[in-house]
């Protein structure tokens, strides 16, 4: 069995198994469908109502007992534990208090009807997480009812960052750093599981508010993208990669567009501590593998450029004799050289806060920048990876992620051989015209063997 957490609800299947499965599958869709998780947790609320009547023996009046009837004959009776009042938004965009029950029964039936009431909570990610916060503390505090103080009190507050996605459970959450250039607002690495228990998938998940990305755009990278990165797992080092999106632009019951890079190992992101591990043979191969998976990007049939690269996008697994292999992702800043519109999601020029990030701001090439000056950007983007890619070479053989661009003399005092190091001054070389393509790269750095 594995040591990971499957969110913020597991102490609910000691009390109530059978609401436990509904209420993860709604927390598991807070990101991905707010209509679904809503309709989950009215139904969990329904049925908690409907056991504890049962329990206590409360007797209903005539007729069907609708879920507002049972509530009233639970609080007459004393026997709903306090939640206190959750501020909502609501329909028509007024904000106010209600009481938890309410605020619940209320977002549930929103969730349940077409017809919207427009003073009541608006179904939107905002209002879910206030409901699963009520959910919580509901079942907490019978959890201590039925387990006592003692034990109620190990179970930590909720945290919305501990949700799962999906069939995805959250290991670790990060506000990423490149999130002012590719707009992701939380990057979570995550694992899946087996019907057994066991690890079956790692991945990286990116989360994007729609509200802040360009649908048109964001709509060509649902169509073309990701059908044309299907192939990734072909790219990547044995099969390493797959990307799925799983909540597109078009999906009208959540509010981000969400994408996963699943993994059939546990990746790592590159750090200094990873770096330190490797001799100078293992690093030199390491900057070979990435120039392999960029040029067979590049020379896909609808090129795709990554126009992020830098340390953060470069994970690394080990393969079965116990090797590094890398893997190119985030392709959130990616152009896709097809048709009218050739980039995707983050608008490259909403760089200024990034100026303040000096370890992301070194790998754009020279001509990009002096173009975000003047605000507009028209570049051979095969050619600014070509120079990303000589920074971030320079960080790997160096073994250490710098805030400057290491020196070619450092490398060479440090053992790199003139050869590698003179092709890095080409590929970072200020015109864009000099530097070689990603194919001459490699064959140069493979030639070097």
């Amino acid at each position: 069995m594995d040591e990971y957490s499957r969110g913020n609800f597991e102490f609910v299947k000691e009390i109530y198994p059978d609401l436990y499965e509904k209420i993860s599958e709604a927390e598991s869709q807070a990101y991905l469908d707010i209509v679904k998780a809503g309709r989950n947790l009215r139904d969990v609320y329904e049925d908690w109502a409907t056991a504890l009547i049962g329990e206590y023996g409360i007797q209903m009046g005539p007729g069907r007992a609708t879920l507002n009837d049972k509530r009233k004959a639970l609080k007459d009776a004393g026997k709903l534990p306090s939640l206190g009042d959750y501020r909502y938004v609501a329909v028509n965009g007024d904000k106010g208090d209600l009481n938890g029950y309410i605020y619940w029964l209320k977002f549930g039936n929103q969730c349940s009807h077409a017809e919207k009431t427009a003073e009541d909570p608006d179904v939107v990610y905002g209002n879910l997480e206030s409901v699963l916060r009520i959910v919580h503390k509901a079942f907490r505090q019978e959890y201590a009812r039925k387990k006592g103080k003692a034990e109620a009190g190990k179970i930590g507050l909720f945290d919305p960052f501990a949700m799962p996605i999906g069939d995805h459970y959250v290991i670790k959450s990060y506000v990423p750093l490149d999130k002012p250039v590719s707009g992701c607002i939380r990057e979570y690495e995550t694992c899946s599981f087996t019907e057994t228990g066991r690890v079956n998938k790692y991945g990286i998940v990116r989360v994007f508010e729609k509200k802040s990305m360009d649908a048109k755009l964001l709509q060509l990278r649902d169509k073309e993208a990701f059908s044309e990165a299907e192939s990734e797992a072909g790219i990547q080092f044995d099969g390493n990669v797959q990307v799925e999106v799983l909540s597109k632009m078009n999906n009208t019951s959540s509010d981000y567009y969400v994408v996963i890079y699943k993994f059939s190992r546990k990746p790592q992101r590159l750090t200094h501590a990873l770096l330190k591990q490797l001799n100078m043979e293992e690093r030199i191969k390491l900057c070979s593998d990435i120039c392999i998976i960029l040029r067979k990007f590049h020379k896909l049939s609808t090129p795709i450029y990554h126009r992020n690269l830098s340390f953060d996008c470069i994970y690394v697994c080990r393969n079965n004799t116990g090797v590094y292999e890398p893997s190119v992702i985030k392709l959130d800043c990616a152009k896709i050289d097809s048709g009218e519109f050739g980039t995707v999601i983050a608008n490259v020029l909403n760089v200024q806060e990034m100026i303040r990030q000096q370890k992301l701001l070194k790998y754009i090439a020279p001509e990009i920048r002096m173009q975000m000056q003047k605000g507009a950007v028209s570049a051979d983007w095969g050619k600014a990876d070509v120079y990303s890619a000589g920074v971030l070479f320079g960080d790997i053989l160096y073994g250490q992620i710098e805030p400057n661009i290491v020196p070619s003399a450092k490398l060479l005092r440090m053992g790199v051989k003139a050869p590698m190091v003179q092709l890095m001054d080409k590929m970072k070389n200020p015109n864009a015209a000099i530097r070689p393509d990603m194919e001459t790269v490699e064959i140069t750095i493979r030639e070097m063997d």
